[in-house]
């Protein structure tokens, strides 16, 4: 669904250098969940339930997973800055603050999950984060679809 909400922004949003920016971002993203998916993530700390507290080893289908993830994550980050400069140059400023304060808090969660932190805070912090991106995707494509002329 994400990289259909990809092409959707690129049709939306029509030609130009922050269009293909945004929609190839949020593509890479989407790209990122599907691999992520395919590489299962390591128990560690706790999770899943019964499993003893601590980091646990690292295989390679987690590491796979961390990384695919990460790099999805970097591109959704930068997909929600890319597009607060879209909104800011077509006079949408709070559109403009809602991507960049989502880019801001997403990376900050992200950032203390990776850290090695799987404390119940972070972890709730980080689907909380989870939660706001994927309200902020599907406001942004309902404003964009609301926007887009039908023939």
């Amino acid at each position: 669904m994400t990289i259909a909400a990809a092409v959707g922004v690129r049709r939306a949003l029509g030609p130009g250098r922050l269009s293909a920016w945004v929609s190839g971002l949020l593509g890479v993203y989407g790209a990122g969940l599907v691999a992520a998916g395919i590489f299962r993530a390591d128990p560690s700390d706790g999770f899943p339930p019964g499993t003893p507290p601590g980091m646990g080893e690292v295989s390679w289908h987690g590491l796979a997973h961390f990384t695919v993830a990460g790099i999805g994550f970097a591109c959704l980050v930068a997909g929600c800055f890319v597009f607060g400069t879209w909104f800011a140059r077509n006079g949408l400023g709070s559109w403009a603050w809602f991507s960049r304060i989502t880019a801001v808090l997403f990376a900050a969660s992200f950032v203390a999950l990776s850290s090695g932190s799987g404390n119940a805070t972070t972890i709730l912090v980080f689907t909380a984060a989870v939660v706001l991106v994927w309200a902020w995707l599907t406001a942004v494509s309902v404003k964009l679809y609301r926007g887009v002329e039908t023939a």
